[in-house]
């Protein structure tokens, strides 16, 4: 558990401090005391940091781009500058070297991976002239068309890192080009032959490439939007997947910063048209998120330029469609809006890029928006859509926050700045808190945590602490108080830690916030509870969040001495008396916890002696807590702590392994503090009691040592944490300590002696800091200088932090060495005997004496030097120097002594060969000798994983206490000084491109041996340090890996299977690390993968046990996850070498670096070389492989891997040997299933291969058409109708089908033409078919004669026609390349082997054959693209009889294969080349034969085939529904499920975006038209529609009504088909059926109800939520208005649930339309009066439901309106006979009744609307409605309700809510809310 520093990682959030030690005054000016207010700190700082620069810019010669300021504040910070002058200066030199001499691998990379650990350590310390041509060079190295992926990924993410900060260059300094980028990105994230298998991405690619798009954007030249708007419109057509493409490319590349002068080149060209689209669509595409995203970044980069006002109701409604929130009482939702919703971190900045401006508008909606959702934020509720909500409110302010940074505080750079007029004013901020509060002071205690709602305070308190802390506050006393529940206190808790810095600062908003500190800390002391786990960690953070933040100082004597303070400041200085009793209370808490937690307590005594996790972090809070509190301490209170702790702590005697590293801690923290006040108490206390405990020298043997000489030894180790010089005082008694105990026998007492050595060690040898309190100098100065309260929450000073360092003097550098040679040499001298066998050691002594060795080289590891030694050359042939980079670390090293590290190597080795030979059992030393080694190779005073996990939290607490709204690193001085702690351990670890030593070859060989070792433990450790040393040191890989592959060779004898799996897992490698079984690199893998599989041929027996089976899956698993495709050319472009030639001509040319020209030339032919080494390696594996395979005793596991390595080296730069061809067409027909599908995927590649290419030639489509429009006009225009299907002019000849344009691809011309359209060549450019065997290539001649063979053929299709999991198999899109691949490139060959298995498959009633059939022709109708028109006709007289049978005999399991095949085949095909197709599946679809399945069917596969034709085949669309439309009526109900869905993709392509012309196929309006005509019948009978229709269509004709009830169900089957497929929906037409579907859709939710009923409803429900266009509001309300005047109280009742839906969905559309407003208010008081109770009802149900998301306010004239109806009189009842109960009312009383009702259901939805508060008028309508409790039925049930649930959703907060009632209301409240007594 050694911490980094020697101390606790800054874990678990815990603000604690690393280790600390004495002080360099000389080094750094410390802080004077300046005490100026906020502002003007920024102003100082702000010209200091400019005087900075200037100092900087004579110092370094140039003007360095951005440095990290830390590296200022290293104790060896003034030799910094030369290193890194002399870095940067072998980085250029070599990068340019590199280049010219062509040498991409190793040069190239090894030095741009420098650059990128440059750039880690110094930041972009570099001139502006060298960042740009860095920048260019780097991406003239990305976009090369040939270079390799895994390369590209790295020179990529160098290249992100250098662009990432866009303030350093402006548009002035850089200009990209955008179209290298484009294509990269085309070929790599829309490969055209990945898919094929012929290309390995890695999976990370996308995101990089996306990301460094991003970071180019602001670059792209001002032509840049114009070209590609060119480029990319044509591809815009809403049917087809291009469009997607499209609009996601615009959200990538588009650049929006552009400065406004520009604007009319930039946004202004598309925002028009994109905002046209956004509004035009209803339905959700999945582009339109991508359109959201894009204007999300339009409108952060140009606030304040684009007026949003008119689109505002528009988005915001749209916003709050895409959350999903459930509303209304019957919902169904579509399932579109799960998968296609926004991303909710571009909606935020959307938002809060409208915010502000003049019109206020977006702020007026963003109130209505949360009103409208803050009750789903309450903790009871919960669903899925509940994260977006919290991401929502947590990102938010984060946004708002980065916005006001950017207008007030952030220094101006070049990019655009906003606007005076659109800034945030202090009064939009406060509207904005204001409207988000509710909602974030609900979403604290939230079912899923209260983090997001912390991460939201901590900004709202930033902007506006008035405001959000008091809530926050009144929330948490209360829970400080109650111990019942406990989830509320760590909510409210972890709120406060997050507004923590705003409270304490107080500030002028919030002047009283400190004095609530206090009372807080107070309080929070009960929560340090051993029996709550959580609530001790959160209690532990709160403390120590606010002690880190304040000054614990008792300044209470001020309040005599000075007159001049303020109130607040009065409170403060006598609260502060409260400081010691605070921390007094606290140790006790602390001290009740640790005796609770001693080892005899909470273990038996059979359990593990460790601590359990949950007790390890309890130590880690609680060492860390005290540690704070008494950093901040004074001295006085100091002074107290101590006492106590001391007395505490040798008053008792602990065990040492919970209790006491508890106790141990504590005192750590106190003599780290202040070391010379505490070393006093402890040393010389501890060394008495040891040095009495050991004065019997058989003590020394005793295996059980005394419990009191332990303790204290724990306690002496802990204490000795602390400042080296402040340890030399006490240094004889120490080592006379470290001479009795080191050698006890007891092995607990020596391992402790052992750590006090290596504290020791440490502490004088290591450079730190020492001091962490949150002001420089801290705070022991007389009141008079220094005012504590003044520096409450006050952040550290980057200027003038005053860091105090520990670096170790020449007294203590003396004393460690004396420690070693004292202590470490003998026992180096005792093992080195022991190895060369001249004395006998016990297994304990040797590992007493490892113990030693282990503890000094901890102790020291920064004092000694690196390992020596000569360099191994020519691993990696390279003309550049690859030079390792000494990094100084603040250490000189002694060169005269002896270096113990090489000692310690060299006595190590022996001994591990000793042991090995004689005593392997002895694994207890083993283990330590594995770690020395580690420790030998990289340890140099902190270990990486430690480093990393301080990092981590570093950041997180970073996080938690961050200052986002004044930015300038404004953060604690603790944290602070951490970083640049954090800085010297950074370089310390840094060691990447280490040169490989023989030292560290004959160490890593070694550790090998190790790692195939006999012991599991042993191997699986050693692997472990093995895999870390792979990394570091230059292409040892290549060294080692032949020594690795010897334990797999086949014919070793002697190999055991512990070595074999040994040998795996180094292969394998760790998860992280180096994978060598995978390295991408030729000459590696040429010899791991044939090894790899050549190991099945060995005779051992143990190949068959299952571990190492499992390893050899996981091996080939872990390749074939990782591969990446490898170079096989290694060219540099030409614009590479000239940008390089610029890189050093800055280099004085005297130092001799221009290079020869006989050099370069020398570069050109290795690199030429180099190529075809690649090509020759890559033939080579291939063979190799083969041969393997070619055995006969090769074991069916290794065969198949070996398959699947083949596979992986299919390439589209290379073709594949002839051999490998053969090899993989035979596998089609292996007898494993596995290797014939690895065999399918690998001829489709092969097919691709082959492919010869076709000739394209341009042409101009306006010409062809006469017409050209005069702008943009998408759909069906003049200028692209000879694009359509017309049956009067399809090529039905030779001479037509040659004179005809065919256009493949569907979306050209729908939008717009591409500036250069392409389209094939005529026939007789193509390449020739029919070609004769010797006209083909060798591979070619292969493939032929296979596949001709009609053996082959027979047993290929038999295997294809296996089924292969029963139910689960599908359409098969391989086996389909496959055949595409084979009729493409060889023609009408194979047809007559192929046509009678076709013809026996089609009509074969399985499922698998027909499946197989469907593939076939599937890739037969796609493969005959070129073909000669006699070929094409010939196949279609082939294929019509084919598919006719098909069709015929579908089956239910293979009705969605046809028509995938069917879909598949007439993707991107012109449809005119497939007229046979089309006309052959027009032939009466519904033609009833084969029953009501086969007409489903008919219609399903000819839907695929139209629905990929999209906008092109008018005529087909316009004959089938004519044909369709007569056969609505149809009885079948799969046949009108069928239909509807055609019926929708026939009506998808009238959609109507902007600008666009009607569309020339069908329209919904002259459809929906003619439907209403034949409905009439239903439409004038007012009765309920019953559905008495027998399922058979009979004879004879029946009567109209029947027939309309017929079509309305596929009419309705079509409206629920099309809900969420069509772009937009036809309000206007389908509005008409509206009323009809109110009448016949039911009330209640029973499923009994026919098909019609149920769909009416359905229907009803979809409709319901759709998006509504303005205008068609009024249209909506009107039918509402018709409907709810009719005489069915079923359609009114649906009336009002359609209208809870509506009006949400379409929320702020509404509400931007007051009319519309005062129209629904209008008919649900209308409805509340009607005679029916169910419609009464369900009308205050819709009420309160629109009270609640505040689209109707409660405002007096709703109040006294219901109040009026309340009173209305009911007649007196009469006296009846005592026999009869029922009150009959008389029937003219019932309308009063009905009336009084209303009233009283109107004040119940009043009260309902607001279920978790209780607004003030509220009181007084419960005491109204309870006037009402005994009112006849149903009036008195609607008041016990409304009463229950009232008491239902306020009981919760019962005691905040009370407060709104007067104290008689309450008495009334009491009686109504208590049920009566049953036996009154």
């Amino acid at each position: 558990r050694e911490g980094a520093g020697g101390d606790l990682p800054l874990a678990a959030q815990l603000c604690s401090q690393p280790p600390a030690s004495g002080s360099d005054a000389g080094e750094m000016p410390s802080g004077g005391d300046r005490r100026v207010s906020g502002r003007q700190l920024d102003m100082t700082a702000e010209t200091e940091s400019g005087e900075w620069r200037r100092r900087r810019e004579e110092a370094l010669g140039f003007r360095p781009q951005k440095e990290i300021p830390y590296n200022q504040l290293l104790p060896y910070s003034q030799r910094l500058d030369r290193e890194s002058a002399v870095i940067l200066g072998q980085i250029k030199a070599n990068l340019a070297r590199a280049v010219q001499l062509r040498e991409l691998w190793p040069g190239l990379l090894f030095w741009t991976r420098k650059l990128s650990t440059y750039i880690r350590l110094y930041g972009r310390k570099f001139s502006k002239e060298d960042h740009v041509i860095f920048v260019k060079l780097l991406y003239e190295l990305v976009v090369m068309p040939k270079l390799e992926i895994s390369m590209m990924q790295g020179f990529t993410r160098l290249l992100i890192s250098l662009l990432k900060k866009k303030e350093l260059l402006s548009r002035e300094d850089l200009q990209l080009p955008w179209r290298p980028l484009y294509e990269t990105i085309e070929r790599i994230l829309y490969s055209k032959t990945e898919h094929l298998g012929l290309n390995w991405f890695p999976n990370s690619i996308e995101n990089v490439l996306k990301t460094l798009v991003k970071c180019c954007r602001p670059y792209f030249p001002v032509e840049a939007t114009a070209e590609m708007l060119d480029e990319w419109q044509p591809l815009m057509c809403p049917f087809d997947v291009t469009m997607q493409k499209a609009v996601s490319y615009f959200e990538m590349f588009l650049p929006t910063s552009l400065p406004p002068h520009l604007h009319h080149k930039g946004f202004r060209l598309w925002f028009d048209e994109f905002i046209g689209l956004y509004v035009a669509v209803q339905n959700l595409p999945q582009w339109e998120g991508n359109l959201v995203n894009l204007f999300a970044r339009l409108a952060t980069d140009n606030i304040g330029y684009i007026d949003w006002d008119e689109y505002i109701p528009k988005i915001f409604t749209r916003f709050l469609r895409s959350l999903n929130l459930p509303v209304g009482s019957s919902q169904v939702s579509t399932s579109k809006y799960l998968s296609n919703a926004y991303e909710m971190g571009h909606v935020v900045v959307w938002i809060t890029s409208m915010l502000g401006g003049p019109s206020k508008l977006a702020q007026k909606h963003l109130s209505g928006f949360f009103n409208s959702i803050a009750s789903f934020y309450h903790p009871s509720n919960n669903g899925r859509w509940l994260m977006k909500l919290m991401k929502l409110l947590q990102r938010l302010p984060t946004s708002v926050v980065r916005r006001l940074h950017r207008e007030r505080y952030k220094k101006t750079t070049w990019l655009n700045t906003v606007p005076d007029s659109h800034k945030l004013t202090d009064q939009d901020i406060t509207d904005f808190v204001e409207s988000i509060k509710q909602p974030v002071v609900l979403a604290m205690f939230s079912k899923i945590g209260s983090l997001e709602a912390a991460q939201a305070l901590q900004n709202l308190a930033l902007m506006r602490p008035e405001l959000v802390i008091p809530p926050v506050l009144e929330k948490t006393y209360p829970a400080l108080q109650t111990l019942t529940e406990p989830h509320q206190l760590t909510a409210t808790l972890s709120c406060v830690i997050g507004v923590a810095r705003s409270l304490v600062t107080g500030g002028r908003w919030f002047p009283e916030g400190p004095t609530h500190m206090l009372p807080l800390l107070m309080r929070a002391l009960p929560g340090v509870d051993p029996n709550d786990f959580s609530k001790c960690m959160i209690t532990f953070q709160f403390i120590a969040t606010f002690s880190t933040l304040v000054p614990l100082v008792d300044c209470s004597s001020v309040l005599q001495e000075r007159n001049d303070l303020t109130e607040v400041e009065k409170q403060l200085c006598s609260a502060t008396a409260e400081f010691e009793d605070f921390v007094l209370l606290f140790m006790d808490r602390c001290f009740a916890l640790i005796e609770i937690s001693t080892l005899e307590q909470t273990r038996e005594e059979t359990e593990t002696e460790k601590m359990t996790h949950v007790e390890s972090l309890v130590e880690l809070g609680l060492s860390s807590t005290f540690s704070t509190i008494l950093t901040q301490c004074s001295k006085e209170i100091f002074q107290v702590a101590l006492d106590k702790v001391f007395n505490f702590a040798t008053t008792n005697i602990f065990e040492t392994r919970v209790a006491g590293r508890m106790v141990a801690d504590m005192c750590r923290a106190a003599s780290k503090c202040r070391p010379a006040t505490a070393l006093k108490r402890f040393v010389p206390h501890c060394c008495n009691v040891i040095t009495q405990l050991t004065i019997n020298d058989d003590v020394l043997q005793e295996q059980e040592l005394d419990k009191e000489l332990l303790w204290n030894l724990q306690l002496l180790s802990e204490v000795t944490r602390v400042d080296g010089d402040k340890l030399l005082l006490y240094k004889d008694q120490v080592v006379n300590i470290l001479r009795r105990t080191l050698h006890l026998k007891c092995k607990q007492g020596y391992t402790l002696a052992g750590n006090l050595l290596h504290h020791l060690l440490r502490s004088t040898t290591l450079i730190y800091p020492t001091e962490y309190c949150s002001v420089p100098g801290g705070f022991d100065k007389p009141f008079t200088e220094y005012f504590p309260i003044k520096d409450w929450g006050k952040p550290g000073d980057l200027w003038n932090l005053g860091i105090q360092w520990h670096v170790p003097s020449e007294e203590e550098i003396t004393f460690a060495y004396y420690l070693l040679d004292n202590f470490l040499q003998p026992e180096l001298s005792r093992l080195k005997r022991c190895a060369d066998g001249e004395i006998e050691m016990s297994r304990d002594d040797i590992h007493q004496s490892l113990c030693i060795v282990q503890n000094c080289l901890m102790g020291s590891g920064s004092l000694l030097p690196f390992l020596g030694g000569d360099p191994i050359r020519n691993l990696a042939p390279t003309l550049v120097s690859l030079t390792e980079t000494k990094l100084c670390t603040g250490v000189n090293y002694d060169t005269t002594r002896e270096n113990y590290r090489e000692a310690i190597a060299q006595v190590m080795r022996k001994l591990l060969h000793h042991m090995l030979d004689n005593s392997e059992d002895d694994t207890k030393s083993l283990f330590i000798i594995i770690k020395i080694m580690g420790d030998l190779l990289q340890f140099r005073g902190s270990y990486k994983h430690e480093f990393d996990s301080r990092w981590k939290s570093f950041n997180l607490v970073k996080k938690s206490m961050e200052n986002r709204l004044h930015g300038k690193k404004q953060h604690i001085r603790a944290l602070l000084i951490d970083r640049v702690m954090l800085q010297h351990e950074l370089r310390t670890l840094t060691m990447e491109g280490c040169e490989y030593k023989t030292i560290h070859r004959d160490l890593l060989r070694d550790l090998l041996l190790l790692s195939t070792s006999t012991y599991s433990q042993v191997r699986s450790k050693a692997q472990h340090v093995f895999f870390t040393a792979l990394g570091t040191y230059n292409f040892c890989c290549r060294d080692l890996i032949p020594l690795v592959l010897e334990y797999l060779r086949p014919d070793k004898q002697d190999i055991s299977q512990q070595q074999m799996k040994g040998a795996l897992y180094c292969l394998l490698g760790n998860h992280n690390g180096v994978c060598l079984a995978n390295l991408h690199d030729w000459d590696c893998i040429v010899a791991t993968w044939p090894a790899i599989v050549s190991s099945g041929l060995s005779k051992a027996i143990f190949l068959e046990k299952p571990s190492i089976v499992r390893l050899f899956d996981d091996l080939a698993e872990k390749i074939h996850r990782q591969y990446e495709t490898i170079g096989l050319n290694f060219e540099l472009s030409d614009r590479c070498v000239e940008l390089s030639v610029s890189l050093c001509e800055e280099i004085d040319s005297a130092a001799g670096l221009t290079l020869t020209a006989e050099e370069i030339e020398n570069g050109i032919r290795n690199q030429i070389a180099k190529n075809n080494d690649s090509l020759r390696n890559y033939e080579k594996l291939i063979s190799t492989l083969l041969d393997l395979l070619d055995q006969r005793n090769i074991p069916w596991k290794f065969e198949q891997i070996a398959i699947g390595f083949l596979s992986l080296l299919l390439r589209d730069d290379a073709p594949l040997p002839t051999r490998s061809i053969k090899f993989f067409i035979q596998c089609l027909n292996h007898d494993a299933l596995v290797v014939r599908k690895m065999a399918i995927s690998a001829v489709a590649g092969i097919m691709k291969q082959l492919k010869r290419p076709h000739k394209k030639s341009e042409i101009d489509p306006y010409s062809i058409s006469g017409s050209r429009p005069s702008k943009i006009q998408p759909g069906d225009r003049l200028d692209n109708q000879w694009l359509h299907y017309k049956s009067s002019n399809l090529p039905r000849t030779k001479d037509e089908w040659e004179a005809c344009l065919f256009v493949e691809k569907t979306h050209w011309g729908y939008y717009t033409w591409p500036q250069k359209m392409i389209v094939y060549a005529p026939m007789n450019q193509q390449p020739k078919l029919g070609r004769s065997k010797e006209e083909m290539s060798e591979a070619e001649q292969l493939v032929c004669d296979q596949f001709s063979d009609p053996h082959f053929i027979e047993k290929f299709i038999k295997f294809l026609s296996l089924e292969d999991r029963k139910g689960k198999d599908k359409f098969n899109p391989r086996r389909f390349c496959l055949f595409k691949g084979l009729f493409r490139n060889f023609d009408t060959a194979f047809l007559p082997v192929l046509k009678p298995h076709l013809e026996r498959l089609v009509s074969d009633s399985h499922e698998s054959a027909q499946r197989c059939g469907a593939e076939i022709i599937a890739g037969l109708i796609r493969g005959c693209k070129h073909w000669t028109y006699e070929k094409v006709e010939q196949l279609w007289e082939i294929l019509c009889p084919l598919l006719r049978t098909a069709l015929s005999s579908i089956t239910v399991e293979t009705y969605s294969d046809w028509g995938t095949c069917i879909a598949t085949a007439c993707e991107s095909r012109d449809p005119r080349k497939l007229h046979w197709l089309f006309e052959l599946l027009m032939e009466a679809p519904l033609s009833g034969e084969g029953g009501s399945f086969a007409d489903a069917c008919r219609l399903y596969v000819l839907q695929g085939g139209l629905a990929q034709q999209e906008w092109r085949v008018p005529e087909l669309m316009h004959r089938l529904l004519q044909y369709l439309e007569p056969k609505l009526t149809q009885v079948y109900k799969n046949v009108r499920e069928r239909i509807g869905s055609v019926l929708t993709y026939l009506f998808m392509i009238d959609v109507t975006l902007p600008n666009s012309n009607p569309t020339l196929s069908p329209r919904v309006s002259e459809f929906t038209s003619r439907i209403i005509g034949q409905l009439k019948p239903l439409m004038e009978i007012e009765e309920e529609i019953q559905n008495h229709i027998v399922e058979e269509n009979g004879i004879g004709e029946q009567d109209e009504r029947t027939q309309a009830i017929k079509l309305l169900k596929t009419v309705l089957k079509w409206l629920m088909a099309s809900a969420g497929r069509s772009f937009s929906t036809a309000i206007a037409e389908q509005l008409h059926l509206m009323p009809l579907l109110f009448k016949i859709a039911p009330v209640e939710n029973d499923e009994s109800y026919d098909e019609l009923k149920r769909d009416a409803k359905m229907c009803l429900s979809l409709m319901s939520q759709g998006l509504l266009y303005p205008h068609q509001v009024v249209m909506v309300l009107d039918v509402m208005k018709q409907t709810s005047e009719s005489s069915s109280w079923h359609a009114k009742y649906t009336v009002l649930t359609y209208l809870q839906t509506m009006v949400f969905y379409n929320l702020f559309i509404f509400l931007d339309n007051e009319q519309a407003v005062q129209d629904v208010r209008w008919l649900v008081i209308k409805l509340l009066e009607d005679e029916q109770l169910e419609t009464r009802e369900m009308a205050a149900i819709t009420l309160s439901g629109l009270l609640q998301c505040n689209f109707l306010t409660m405002d007096s004239a709703t109040q006294l309106h219901f109040e009026q109806l309340c009173k209305t009189k009911l007649p007196k009842k009469r006296k009846r006979d005592p026999g009869t109960v029922i009150d009959t009312i008389p029937p003219a009383a019932s309308i009063d009744l009905v009336r009084r009702h209303a009233g009283v259901l109107g004040l119940s939805a009043c009260i309902l609307s607001s279920p978790y508060e209780v607004p003030t008028w509220m009181p007084q309508l419960l005491m109204n409605l309870s006037g009402h409790l005994n009112d006849p039925q149903p009036i008195e049930l609607t008041v016990k309700k409304t009463l229950s649930n009232f008491r239902r959703t306020h009981h919760d907060n019962w005691q905040e809510h009370k407060q709104q009632f007067t104290d008689d209301q309450l008495v009334i409240l009491a009686d109504l809310l208590v049920s009566p007594c049953y036996y009154a």
